[in-house]
């Protein structure tokens, strides 16, 4: 998607492209990035113990089914790219730190009660 800026300096709605994919190589690359994505979530999903606590506050990459922890999001696309260039698959999620308390708050209407 593009938003862009009409001639008053309001945003004009952003216009979305759909294409079809008819040709079988490109299907079947975009099919096994998918596959490399998926292969590095799974391998995070069973090594957050060994990512924890140290990642809380910053950046865990995955890549080749290996993790790096970095500061910014930029540090770690970087380290995904350098040491593992063939992994389009790679992934960067921020990791949310511990701390205060979280509030969840009931929505019902408690004042008809």
């Amino acid at each position: 998607m593009n938003t862009q800026r009409n001639g008053n300096g309001g945003v004009k709605e952003p216009t979305l492209v759909l294409e079809v994919i008819d040709d079988p190589a490109i299907a079947e690359s975009i099919r096994a990035q998918i596959e490399r994505g998926r292969r590095n979530l799974k391998w995070l999903s069973s090594h957050w113990d060994e990512v924890l606590p140290q990642a809380r506050g910053r950046f865990v990459a995955v890549a080749g089914q290996e993790t790096h922890v970095s500061d910014t999001p930029e540090e770690a696309w970087a380290w995904a790219k350098r040491f593992h260039p063939e992994d389009d698959g790679a992934l960067v999620q921020y990791v949310r730190p511990e701390g205060g308390p979280r509030i969840y708050a009931h929505r019902g209407h408690l004042a008809q009660m």
